[in-house]
């Protein structure tokens, strides 16, 4: 009798391996880490299956032996097993590396982690006085409505306009969650927002609240794997890796910001969160709630289809009117240096009021590019199909795609004596314009250059909150879920590049993008005003916007996706592949759509050019594919990733993403 023990490994391998389990252990669990010989070295690994009552002569090779067992008990629970199997099948990523990437590095390199090296959670010793959170109707029938149905699996969508206190809904919930013994789990898309959201909270709650994300040290987190494990914390407010947490006895899942692409991981396993949260939610039979002022088309789709139950909460909160929005045709209203005169006066206006005002520029740096009057030079990456962006206060051009940089030379274009001048805007030089028209003014610019860490944000929005900055300008860092009570003017700089975008998501993200910023204005008992700068003031988009809403705009929008079969309406995959010779990667995904294009129930687009054609020397093609069923596309994009993997193409790089959220 052989006992036999199936184990994955962490590497880009997508097969397992047999091992004899040690004569001193006739058992051991799925879920268990385990050291393995593996060629000449000895590493980690995860046993996913055990077989047992297996002859001898059934095995036509020699199996080695597990060198150490690491684990008494599983590491990874029963219900982490299946989320992880599915979403290794879903995405077609290695087994191993996603359960790997479920855990703490520490725990991922087979340190033993004792129960009693973290001191239990003493939950006498929390302060008895709590602040009581009061809901107003819509929110009081939303709140008992999910209450009343606590105890089976329903997704539900919270579409409220900004301001509107979705937040104050998922206290309550989770308040009357944490009573009854039960776990929460918070997930928001940025770091950033993990500290405010703690905040708001604890404000409310009289519980153990940690947070989780990729900025606290190693050890914290394996202690927060450790609580959520043996249940001595309530609530874990975190980024997307949170939802692999083995919480013991999880009741509810909440996502909020739903919409944001934060919550799609882009480097190698690329999975989203949102997605897995709710797979993860119908294996333990409790219920999802995914919350947003701007849902994804795929979310508002679902609640369409009786997918989720919708709720709506059409007024805000603290019982303000939403912003009055004004358009600046910069054709007529030619900006100086990317601030219109009426954008200057109404400025103005608020400062005299002594409010605070937000100016968002969805680019960092100075200006997007430089380019020489005499010569037409123009500062372009020279590994990279694009342009570099100026940052003046380093005198550098950088190159924001490949991290390529270099010192702006006397005559860059050769010409006798170039002319120099600056093409856009960025937050430098919306900083510098601004310092000059108000230089008595306190202003604050919060963009990747100026914030190293969630420390530094920190301090910026503790400052804001107070009054101790009267202008704000960033870029989406800057307005991303965050509440400035003061803020009575947000200034948009410029719009138009979303308004054109090659991505067929792009009018999508530019409504989700104007309705979040708009959002920052006026927020409790202030009036607010918000002012978009556009050469296109008479975009369809912006008229439906702003005359009837982001929900018509999404009908309208979703109307011409059903037209040509894009997502909600069809699923699909993407793959890219690159090399450093021009036309290969193209000549392999055409090959591959060949190969594959022979079914009806599948649609090919492409293969084309990524939109970004070349980065870092290496130029890039991709392919969509997809189908108007999940399951269809699921088997075909598992045929097509084994077919990549037996070719292996000299010479080609290639990703796969199923349910890409971008294109680039």
């Amino acid at each position: 009798m052989l006992n036999i023990a199936t184990v994955t490994l962490n590497l880009p391998l997508y097969k397992t391996f047999d091992y004899l389990m040690p004569d001193s252990c006739s058992s051991i669990m799925p879920g268990s880490r385990v050291e393995v010989p593996f060629g000449n070295k000895k590493i980690v690994g995860i046993v996913i299956l055990c077989k047992s009552n297996q002859k001898k002569e059934q095995t036509h090779y020699k199996l080695k032996k597990i060198a150490k067992v690491i684990d008494t008990k599983p590491t990874i629970s029963k219900d982490m097993l299946s989320l992880c199997t599915w979403a290794s099948n879903y995405y077609q990523h290695p087994i191993g590396q996603v359960l790997f990437n479920a855990l703490p590095q520490q725990i991922r390199k087979g340190k033993n982690i004792k129960e009693d090296d973290f001191i239990a959670l003493d939950k006498e010793k929390l302060i008895i006085e709590q602040n009581k959170i009061k809901l107003n109707d819509e929110q009081n029938k939303i709140y008992k409505e999910i209450y009343r149905n606590r105890s089976k699996f329903i997704s539900y969508l919270i579409n409220g306009i900004t301001g509107s206190g979705k937040t104050e809904v998922y206290i309550k919930l989770t308040d009357a969650i944490v009573k009854n013994c039960g776990q929460v789990l918070v997930i928001v898309p940025e770091i950033n927002l993990t500290p405010q959201t703690v905040a708001r909270f604890k404000k409310y709650l009289n519980c153990n609240i940690f947070s989780y994300h990729s900025s606290i040290t190693e050890r914290e987190k394996v202690k927060i794997w450790n609580y959520s494990k043996n249940s001595n914390l309530d609530v874990v407010i975190g980024t997307r890796s949170s939802v692999f947490l083995p919480f013991k006895n999880l009741k509810m899942i909440i996502v909020d910001e739903e919409h944001d692409a934060s919550l799609k991981q882009q480097e190698k396993f690329k999975y989203h969160a949102r997605d897995l949260s709710i797979i993860r939610a119908k294996n333990l039979n409790i219920p999802i709630i995914i919350g947003s002022a701007t849902p994804s088309f795929e979310s508002l789709y679902n609640s369409d289809i009786n997918k989720s139950t919708r709720f709506n909460l059409t007024k805000r909160f603290f019982k303000t009117e939403l912003p009055k929005i004004a358009i600046v045709d910069t054709n007529k209203d030619i900006p100086d240096d990317g601030i219109s005169n009426f954008l200057k006066e109404s400025i103005k206006t608020q400062l005299n009021k002594k409010k605070q005002c937000l100016l968002f520029i969805g680019r960092r740096g100075f200006s997007s590019a430089l380019m020489c009057k005499t010569c037409s030079w123009v500062s372009k990456c020279n590994k990279c199909e694009s342009y570099m962006t100026y940052h003046q206060s380093q005198k550098l051009i950088k190159c924001h795609h490949c991290g390529y940089q270099e010192k702006i030379l006397q005559n860059p274009g050769g010409c006798e004596k170039c002319n120099i001048y600056p093409i856009g805007y960025g937050t430098q030089r919306i900083e510098e314009k601004i310092k000059k028209l108000f230089p008595k003014a306190r202003i604050a610019r919060i963009d990747s250059d100026t914030i190293s860490n969630i420390k530094k944000l920190n301090e910026f929005v503790n400052k804001a909150n107070n009054n101790e900055i009267d202008i704000l300008i960033g870029t989406q860092m800057l307005v991303k879920g965050h509440d400035f009570p003061d803020v009575t003017l947000v200034g948009i700089i410029d719009i138009d590049s979303g308004l054109y975008s090659l991505d067929f998501r792009g009018l999508e993200k530019t409504a989700q993008l104007i309705t979040q910023v708009s959002g920052r204005s006026g927020r409790k008992e202030h009036g607010g005003q918000v002012i978009i700068q556009t050469r296109r003031p008479n975009h369809p988009l912006l008229y439906v916007l702003l005359k009837k809403g982001y929900i018509e705009f999404s009908k309208e929008n979703m109307k011409e996706r059903k037209k040509i079969g894009l997502p909600p309406f069809s699923y699909i995959s993407l793959i890219r592949a690159s090399s450093t010779v021009k036309n290969k990667s193209l000549l392999f995904l055409e090959e591959i759509k060949r190969k594959f294009n022979n079914e009806k129930s599948i649609f090919f687009y492409g293969p084309a050019e990524a939109p970004i054609a070349r980065k870092n020397n290496m130029y890039f093609f991709q392919i969509l594919f997809g189908s108007k069923n999940r399951s269809s596309l699921a088997i075909k994009t598992q045929e097509i990733r084994q077919y990549m993997d037996r070719k292996k193409p000299y010479n080609i790089r290639w990703t796969l993403d199923v349910d890409p959220i971008d294109l680039y």
